[in-house]
């Protein structure tokens, strides 16, 4: 909480990254809770979609760094003691990033506090630099691109 009794905006980003972590996997998998679903902490799906098992099949060459986030608060969180839904979705993919969409909203949908996106870069661990995805990789990745979360900054 914040001074206004808001859910603080850098705990919303933190609330991001456990999304995005809940649905890529975890970089820390081999040391979490055996409780921490599916494989490498991956989620089987994200909105009803398949994800596909690139991030999976890359965690041991690969880290994902977070290359930028892009993040508009459009309305206060108030207190709560309920939960809070977090939507995400991929829409993009380049030759060496993916672009995450997220949505703070009411678990039914009636109200959207927060969009914002995150720009993931793929990075060799062996050289420490961004790596090119492949085309198995990005195949892979085209059955799950849905449109980009409606920012005002897009507009």
């Amino acid at each position: 909480m914040d001074a206004y009794g808001h859910v603080n905006n850098v705990t919303q980003l933190r609330l991001l990254e456990e999304a995005r972590v809940r649905a890529l996997g975890s970089p820390t998998h081999s040391t979490d809770a055996p409780t921490t679903p599916g494989h490498l902490g991956i989620s089987g799906t994200v909105s009803g979609v398949t994800i596909p098992a690139i991030f999976a099949d890359a965690s041991t060459t690969t880290e994902l760094l977070v290359a930028s986030h892009a993040i508009e608060y459009r309305r206060p969180i108030p207190y709560r003691a309920g939960p809070i839904a977090i939507d995400l979705v991929i829409s993009e993919v380049k030759p060496a990033s993916v672009t995450i969409g997220y949505v703070i909203a009411e678990p039914d949908g009636s109200v959207a506090y927060t969009l914002a996106e995150t720009v993931i870069v793929f990075v060799d661990r062996t050289n420490s630099r961004p790596r090119r995805l492949s085309q198995e990789e990005t195949a892979a990745m085209s059955d799950v691109i849905r449109p980009a979360v409606p920012m005002r900054s897009r507009r």
